[in-house]
């Protein structure tokens, strides 16, 4: 039961702090132009427009929103790493989809995809705590 609840909580806390932070970020790098989601060709035509700094907010904030869901699913199991696994996959393909979905320059891409995979390994590697 605890690989379920150490699950939930860590990526409904991973995707809560992402958001957040997202959010930071672009109130304080705001987009030049509106934004019409279900127009991804008109995203596509302005991607220059995008503020470098928007792009970097968004890399540190899928970081440190998986960083923040994978200490806590650490927190709840200690025995375990399954649940790291889990959410560490499950943002990964978050990630790589959301690239599919939406054109990006093929930096961010590499860098998001990079940052997710650095914070999910270090994770991942770091020993279980002693109970």
């Amino acid at each position: 039961m605890k690989l379920f609840y150490a699950t939930f909580a860590g990526v409904i806390a991973a995707f809560i702090s992402m958001m957040f932070l997202e959010g930071l970020g672009h109130s304080l790098f705001p987009m030049p132009f509106k934004l019409d989601p279900n127009n991804i060709g008109a995203i596509a035509d302005k991607l220059h427009l995008i503020p470098f700094e928007m792009y970097i907010s968004v890399v540190f904030a899928h970081g440190i929103g998986l960083l923040i869901g994978l200490l806590i699913a650490k927190a709840i199991d200690k025995a375990s790493k399954i649940s790291l696994y889990i959410i560490a996959g499950f943002f990964l393909i978050g990630t790589v989809s959301n690239l599919f979905m939406i054109p990006h320059p093929m930096w961010f891409a590499i860098a998001d995809v990079g940052m997710v995979a650095l914070v999910g390994v270090f994770m991942i590697t770091r020993p279980l705590p002693s109970k």
